[in-house]
């Protein structure tokens, strides 16, 4: 074996070692430049954030396995956070925020996964429920999922790396899923 072969192999191991066992953090949120547009073009009233919750029994609500390795949020102390934190920046971008609005969004987590075993290819999920309250009365109540695959590798240093990559963008689709609901839309109006 070529030196310069060995060398990243050993690089490599030594990675997966020190992602074993550790705790890593999901990427910041980076809005979605689609999602905003779509609610600053809405016709959506501003409005105000709720509570964002996890799920009860939802394991995978504070931790995502990730072969040796576990993920948590970046934001908070786990996922309803950082997808609270996620609808805010873009609600905030698209001039909608306004926490004395009569409008309120608040969530559930009830999913969220991320599998990265896989040899070729990996997939992963969020599932919320959003619920819309205009003065007290709910106007909207359901459920969104995103989900995708994407390929990945057998070896872990580079599975890993690529399946936590992947967790801002399942939640950029998750909100798009919300946005792209008339029924959403109409109840924020």
């Amino acid at each position: 074996m070529p030196l310069s072969r060995r060398i990243l192999t050993l690089t490599l191991v030594l990675f997966a070692a020190l992602l074993h066992g550790c705790a890593i953090r999901t990427p910041p949120y980076a809005p979605s430049v689609d999602n905003i547009d779509l609610a600053r073009h809405s016709g959506a009233r501003p409005v105000a954030l709720g509570s964002f919750v996890v799920g009860a029994g939802l394991d995978s609500g504070t931790r995502i396995g990730l072969r040796g390795a576990s993920m948590e949020s970046s934001v908070g102390s786990d996922y309803a956070a950082y997808l609270a934190q996620a609808l805010r920046q873009e609600l905030h971008l698209a001039g909608k925020l306004d926490p004395k609005s009569t409008i309120e969004i608040s969530g559930t987590l009830v999913g969220n996964d991320i599998a990265a075993a896989g040899i070729s290819t990996n997939s992963g999920y969020v599932e919320a429920r959003f619920v819309v309250r205009s003065a007290g009365q709910v106007r909207y109540d359901a459920v969104k999922r995103a989900e995708a695959s994407w390929d990945s590798s057998l070896m872990g240093a580079i599975a890993i790396p690529k399946a936590q990559q992947q967790y801002p963008a399942l939640v950029q689709m998750l909100l798009k899923a919300l946005w792209s609901d008339p029924r959403f839309v109409a109840a924020l109006q």
